[in-house]
């Protein structure tokens, strides 16, 4: 556990130096913000399209090399990324770097959930998050200075980062090997036959569908959120700076929110319904506070708002995880987070013309009432009885 945890700090670093200047440095390459809006747009589509396939291939190949892959492609993703001088170079870009993201999708979870047991899964995917986001933090505060003195050591640094780490994986981890009389016939699966008993599983639980479903209608408003929070509160008055305190200040909620969910993670796990019903209650409530303007108000409901993502989803993934078979796991989690995905598309087409024609205050409302049916379908999920242990046998019977 303590290699992940490790990982976490320098993934962290990582994330924190390149998080908050890309953008800016394609800006000052001179691209205008409808090219770096269909930039995010072609990250999310190549994500959405690598998201399943990526997981079926960790199921096929292991989930080391999946991992050892996704640290290599971002090694390349950042070593070149300094020197883009056209659209279609950073198109590339985007593609290399969703590709990254999808291997490592629903990977570490699998390593983690083999390494801790399903018991401590939970706590420990919150612990690894705290970890995680401390070190964005650090990064975040590094990376203004770094790039004010040579725009491109930022750059330099996340491959030296992303370099050890595609080392280690590669060479010095051992992953738990998995026991199972059905071992040898699963490494010989297909593809389409994982996907196949992944989709199964799917479709014949549930509480599975639903909750995976719920997580679409979330990821439209979150994903609102993260893409027009900057453009509501520079119109509510604040600076740049400001900004950028305000994205520190969501960094340490989300630490203390973590820290209060793995101190109630026994009643978590007796209820996790309810839990998640309070935590899109709470953003509902928090997304209808930006649009009142009152500034105050707007700095702590944003901070609060960018954090709670980071609460709801070692929720999402440690519930999950019960019904989850380990030789699919990989699969099971990329389609979950595929469903997520897709959300994000349609959250930049919906919410970008309602944006255009009707302005940010009500972007902000109707992406308030897509929270709705989520909590509906968390009062719906515990009326239903699945079992929660499924074993690889059961699928292939």
């Amino acid at each position: 556990m303590r290699t992940i945890q490790f990982f976490a700090v320098l993934r962290g670093l990582a994330m924190g130096l390149f998080s908050p200047i890309w953008i800016l440095y394609l800006v000052d390459q001179g691209y205008d913000l409808l090219q770096i809006g269909l930039l995010g747009t072609i990250f999310e589509i190549a994500k959405l399209i690598f998201e399943v396939p990526s997981g079926t291939f960790a199921d096929r190949y292991g989930i080391k090399l999946s991992i050892a892959g996704s640290f290599f492609l971002s090694v390349v993703t950042w070593a070149f990324f300094p020197f883009i001088d056209t659209l279609i170079i950073c198109i590339l870009a985007m593609i290399i770097w969703a590709l990254s993201d999808a291997l490592i999708s629903g990977s570490l979870e699998t390593w983690m959930s083999r390494v801790v047991g399903e018991e401590r899964f939970g706590k420990e995917v919150m612990k690894n998050t705290q970890i995680l986001i401390a070190f964005i933090v650090v990064g975040s505060i590094i990376s203004g200075y770094l790039y004010s003195y040579n725009m491109f050591l930022p750059f330099i640094i996340v491959v030296a980062l992303y370099t050890i780490l595609f080392i280690w994986m590669s060479i010095f981890v051992k992953l738990p090997i998995v026991k199972s009389e059905h071992e040898q016939e699963h490494i010989k699966e297909s593809f389409l036959n994982i996907l196949k008993q992944s989709l199964k599983i799917v479709f014949h639980k549930r509480r599975v569908l639903l909750i995976v479903l719920s997580g679409f209608f979330t990821a439209l408003t979150y994903d609102m959120v993260s893409r027009y929070w900057q453009p509501l509160l520079n119109e509510m008055g604040f600076s740049e700076t400001g900004l950028g305190y305000i994205f520190a200040l969501a960094g340490i909620f989300a630490l203390i929110l973590l820290g209060i969910t793995m101190k109630l993670e026994k009643k978590i796990e007796t209820n996790p319904y309810m839990s998640l019903t309070i935590v899109e209650s709470v953003s509902l409530l928090l997304v209808g506070v930006l649009t009142i303007g009152f500034k105050p108000l707007g700095a702590i409901a944003t901070s609060i708002l960018l954090a709670v993502e980071d609460v709801r989803h070692p929720i999402v993934i440690s519930y999950l995880n019960k019904f989850f078979p380990d030789n699919y796991k990989n699969t099971l989690f990329s389609l979950n987070s595929g469903v997520g995905a897709l959300g994000e598309i349609l959250s930049g087409v919906i919410f970008g013309i309602i944006a255009l024609e009707f302005g940010l205050t009500t972007t902000f409302l109707v992406a308030a009432i897509f929270l709705l049916p989520a909590i509906i379908i968390y009062w719906v999920v515990p009326k239903i009885h699945d079992k929660t242990s499924i074993t690889v046998d059961e699928q292939l019977r």
